[in-house]
């Protein structure tokens, strides 16, 4: 596993532990620029799947499923770089690493 890829990883397990953590009323609070952390999420969640699923679109599910499903893309897109040439996968994974960062800075 090259450190790109543990550094998504590692955001993978910060982004599910903390999104598992927002109660309802958080994810009703404005995560700037989108309208609450529930949108910033699933904006995060059209942007993994751009990246990384040919923009595939992400089904709208409940909440106790946001957590679910930024794992579920975030991890197919580890294993569809997989398959890329040397300076593909490493630009795909930080594309992914990047988007998942600001995910999470979102939702602070």
């Amino acid at each position: 596993m090259t450190t790109a890829a543990a550094e998504l990883e590692t955001e993978v397990r910060r982004l599910r532990i903390r999104i598992i953590s927002l109660t309802t009323a958080q994810l009703d609070e404005a995560a700037p620029p989108a309208p609450t952390r529930r949108a910033a999420i699933r904006e995060a969640l059209t942007e993994f799947s751009a990246i990384a699923s040919d923009s595939r679109p992400v089904p709208e599910l409940g909440d106790q499923n946001l957590a679910d499903q930024v794992v579920v893309v975030l991890e197919h897109g580890l294993r569809s770089a997989r398959t890329l040439t040397e300076p593909d996968r490493e630009n795909r994974i930080s594309a992914l690493t990047e988007a998942a960062v600001r995910l999470r800075r979102s939702l602070a």
